[in-house]
């Protein structure tokens, strides 16, 4: 009851106020918490792919620059000749804890120390090559919790057989 000359809010008023306030916070509070989601979601996508090309990169690079190449592992590793630097290198498949792969090259110089270096962490679901004349074709699969890349290439080796 509200008397004449008496200023401020009834109850009921200020509980609908509440509601409404805490209708509009709720719903910014969501619009944010997925677009925030989304957004992760997003950039673990482009780093998933982002790997996937350097790691195509680096392998298509050494295999043009090679002189010959033979497949290991049932196709799951390479092996490329640069005879003219006397120095071989090896894709291949490590496999790591918790059924994760890394993918390694191994650089042997003639006569000098072999080097390894891991050019992925964790994410290689699969990788197959295949060599044939001066072509070799590469199929990367790459996956990181639930989501999942697919690279496909064919590399020529532009100094087979010098």
């Amino acid at each position: 009851m509200k008397r004449k000359g008496q200023k401020g809010f009834t109850l009921i008023e200020l509980i609908i106020a509440m509601f409404t306030s805490t209708i509009v916070i709720v719903a910014a509070g969501s619009i944010l918490f997925y677009g925030q989601k989304s957004w992760n979601n997003i950039l673990q996508r482009v780093n998933l792919q982002r790997d996937a090309s350097y790691a195509m990169q680096r392998m298509s690079r050494t295999i043009k620059a090679g002189t010959s190449a033979r497949i290991e592992g049932n196709g799951t590793g390479i092996r490329i000749y640069n005879d003219v630097e006397g120095v071989w290198r090896r894709f291949f498949v490590q496999p790591v804890a918790n059924n994760a792969n890394n993918l390694t090259l191994k650089t042997a110089i003639v006569g000098e120390s072999i080097s390894d270096e891991t050019i992925l962490d964790d994410k290689v679901e699969d990788l197959q090559f295949n060599v044939t004349g001066t072509t070799v074709s590469i199929e990367l699969k790459l996956r990181d919790d639930n989501l999942q890349t697919h690279f496909v290439s064919t590399v020529m080796m532009r100094n087979y057989g010098q």
